[in-house]
C-alpha cells in the first residue's frame, strides 16, 4: 500500500506540473507572508484566512518565516529569493505595533549559495540560527552577536548531508533535529530524519535507527517550529506537496519519540485554497504572540 500510495503522489505531482506550466505562460508565482497577534493555543488551530498578508516587492519573494522578539521589538526572519540571482537570502523585517513594516526587508546573510528555512532559538543566554544550506552539504549553525542584524558562523552541525529545514527542539532531556534530506532513495520533498544530540551546539549528532522515519509527500518534510501546546503534546507541522509543492499543511502529533522509535498522527490539515484562496501554504511559526505562516500567489508576468 505505501509504494502504491507513492507511485499516486507521484503522479498526482506530474499532472499537477503540467497545469501549473500552463498557467505560468501568463503569471508568475510568488511567496509572501501572513502575520497576526495570537496565543499559544492557537498553534493547535492556526487560522491562515485571518492573519494579514505582507507582501514583497516585485523582485523577490519572501517565504519560510519565523518570527522573533526582543529587547522590545518584534522581527520576521525569512528567506528572500531574488528572481535576478536565482538565490536566496536571509532577511529581516521589523514590524510596529499593528504589524505594520517598519522599513524594507534587511539582509542578514548573504553568500554565494542558496539560504533558506532561517530556524532560530534560543540557549544558554543566546540566540541562534539554523538556515537551510542544502548545497553545501551541511547544515551550519550561527550566532547573533548584534541583535538583530548582526550573525556570525559558529560551527557546523551536521556534515556530508544534502539536508533540508533543519528544525530544533529539546525533548525529554535530548535535543532533536528533524529534516528532509537526499540520501539514497529518499528525496527532500518525501523524506523525514532526525538526530539526537546533548546539546543543540554539538558536532556530533547521532542518526535516528529508523532514518528515514518517514517517506511520504504528505507530512514529512518540515515546515515550521515543534513546539508543545498547553496539553502537553509534541506537535510538528510538516509540508503537504501533493499535488504541487507547498500545497498545504498537516499538524502531526508526535506520540512517541526516543533514540530508537519514532510515531506520530495526523491532527489537522490545511490546504492553501481552503484557507484564503492560495496557490500554496507550506510553513508556520509562533514566538511571544505573533504567528507567522507564508502563501503563493500568482501575479501576471509583465
Amino acid at each position: 500500500m505505501k509504494a502504491l500510495r507513492q507511485v499516486h503522489q507521484r503522479l498526482a505531482r506530474a499532472w499537477q506540473k503540467r497545469r501549473d506550466e500552463r498557467d505560468e505562460r501568463t503569471h508568475s508565482p510568488q511567496w509572501f507572508l501572513l502575520a497576526g497577534q495570537r496565543e499559544r493555543n492557537a498553534w493547535c488551530t492556526p487560522d491562515p484566512a485571518g492573519l494579514i498578508p505582507l507582501y514583497p516587492p516585485a523582485n523577490c519573494f519572501w517565504a519560510d518565516p519565523f518570527a522573533w522578539s526582543q529587547a522590545g521589538r518584534r522581527l520576521i526572519f525569512m528567506e528572500e529569493y531574488l528572481f535576478h540571482t536565482g538565490l536566496g537570502r536571509i532577511s529581516a523585517l521589523e514590524l510596529g505595533a499593528n504589524l505594520n513594516p517598519l522599513g524594507q526587508a534587511v539582509p542578514v546573510l548573504d553568500e554565494d549559495r542558496h539560504l533558506s528555512y532561517p530556524f532560530l532559538f534560543s540557549f544558554q543566554g543566546n540566540l541562534y540560527m539554523v538556515p537551510e544550506s542544502a548545497a553545501a552539504r551541511r547544515v551550519d549553525l550561527y550566532r547573533c552577536h548584534r541583535f538583530p542584524f548582526g550573525w556570525t558562523r559558529a560551527g557546523t552541525l551536521l556534515d556530508g548531508l544534502q539536508a533540508a529545514d533543519a528544525t530544533l527542539f529539546e525533548h525529554q532531556g535530548r535535543w532533536w533535529l528533524f529534516c528532509s534530506a537526499r540520501l539514497g532513495r529518499a528525496r527532500i520533498n518525501d523524506s523525514l530524519f532526525a538526530f539526537h544530540a546533548d546539546s543543540p551546539l554539538s558536532d556530533r549528532w547521532i542518526p535516528h535507527t529508523g532514518n528515514p522515519l518517514m517517506r511520504d509527500y504528505v507530512g514529512a518534510r518540515p515546515a515550521g517550529r515543534v513546539f508543545v501546546d498547553q496539553s502537553g503534546r509534541l506537535l510538528r507541522p510538516a509540508q503537504v506537496s501533493v499535488p504541487r509543492y507547498g500545497y498545504g499543511l498537516v499538524l502531526n502529533e508526535v506520540l512517541e519519540l526516543t533514540p530508537e522509535r519514532f510515531r506520530e498522527r495526523p491532527i489537522r490539515q490545511a490546504s492553501a485554497t481552503a484557507s484564503g484562496g492560495w496557490r500554496a501554504l507550506h510553513h508556520l511559526d509562533w514566538h511571544d504572540g505573533l504567528m507567522v505562516m507564508d502563501a503563493q500567489r500568482l501575479v501576471p508576468r509583465p
